[in-house]
């Protein structure tokens, strides 16, 4: 790894973006974005209550909806952060390590020119891990 990669490390309510030269490097910390609403109970973000409308059909959208929404919503912002670093900082390398379920909603929000810098992909959410354990997994595990 000669050029500086940029590793995003993120799940549905929390990306950690770090950046670093080489194995031997240490990471640098450049970003932290959380998104607790993903976290919390459907009824905790709710605005109104889901009911029977007054012709007798359910309400609004399922619960799920919302959460998805939220999740959305969080890729985009990630999305637009990274479309911004491509144009403007010139990133070159990103290396996805991203959870399972969060990497395809991240993946669709990521237009061509980002989609161009991934030079690895890893559906793992280490996200919980503190810099030190993050490190040695990632040089372990995703060789970056």
């Amino acid at each position: 790894m000669l050029q500086k990669h940029w590793i995003l490390v993120a799940n549905a309510s929390h990306a950690r973006l770090f950046e670093r030269s080489s194995v031997n490097e240490p990471l640098v910390e450049l970003a932290d974005w959380l998104n607790p609403e993903s976290r919390m109970q459907a009824r905790e973000t709710e605005r109104a209550p889901l009911g029977h409308s007054s012709f007798g059909r359910t309400g609004l959208a399922p619960r799920s909806d919302l959460k998805q929404h939220h999740r959305s919503e969080f890729a985009q912002t990630l999305a637009a952060y990274f479309r911004e670093a491509v144009l403007n900082q010139g990133l070159n390398a990103l290396v996805l390590v991203v959870s399972h379920p969060f990497m395809g909603e991240l993946l669709l929000h990521l237009d061509a020119p980002v989609q161009k810098t991934i030079v690895a992909k890893h559906a793992l959410d280490l996200t919980s891990l503190n810099v030190t354990a993050l490190d040695k997994r990632l040089r372990t595990e995703c060789h970056v």
